[in-house]
Formats: C-alpha cells, sequence, structure tokens
C-alpha cells in the first residue's frame, strides 16, 4: 500500500493505492488521524486502492468517526467495484459522501 497526500482546491487529498490489509492498516489509521486532526476537508482518492480487508476497513470507520466528531467533512472517490462491493456489504457506504473523481468530490465540498 502506498499513500500520498496532496491538494486540489480547498481540500486535503489521499490517494491510495494498493492493498489495505492487516499488514498495512495501521500506517493509514496514522495517516488519517494525522490529516484529520488538521484539515477541515479531505478527499479520499481509492481509484487504485483494488483490495481492502477488515482490518482496512476499521481505518476508514476511524476516519469516519473522527471527521464526524470534529465536523469535517470526508469524501470518498473513484471506487472500484469490488472495493465498493466490499464497503456495502460492511454497511459503511452510509458513513461516506461517495463521489466518481477527485474533481467532482472537491466541487460537492462545502464553501
Amino acid at each position: 500500500m502506498e499513500v500520498t497526500e496532496g491538494r486540489v482546491g480547498d481540500a486535503t487529498t489521499l490517494r491510495i493505492v494498493g492493498r489495505v490489509d492487516s499488514s498495512v492498516s495501521k500506517i493509514l489509521e496514522q495517516k488519517v488521524l494525522e490529516v484529520v486532526s488538521r484539515d477541515s476537508a479531505i478527499v479520499v482518492d481509492l481509484a487504485e486502492m483494488n483490495y481492502v480487508s477488515s482490518a482496512g476497513l476499521r481505518s476508514f470507520i476511524t476516519l469516519a468517526k473522527r471527521a464526524h466528531s470534529s465536523n469535517r467533512t470526508i469524501a470518498l472517490c473513484g471506487m472500484r467495484e469490488e472495493v465498493a462491493e466490499i464497503f456495502e456489504i460492511s454497511g459503511l457506504l452510509d458513513l461516506f459522501k461517495i463521489y466518481d473523481t477527485v474533481e467532482a468530490a472537491v466541487a460537492a465540498l462545502p464553501r
């Protein structure tokens, strides 16, 4: 797994590449907590994330909880069909706003 941080407009972007499983979920969770603690609008680009395990899903749950409790806006985008299926089965799609692209997610952020 690789996580790259960037900026698009007023949003911080996190681009996740590869597999998110128990061997890397703590790294993702640390990065997520760092970003949520300082930024109010976060877009997570999942276009190149091809797998997420239950340990990886826990990182996304942490992200949603922290964002909600801190009045942060979180959006996910570019979710592959196989990843979307895992999120759906786990009941996590309702925790996030989902968009097709980073640009669509940034454009939908509150101003």
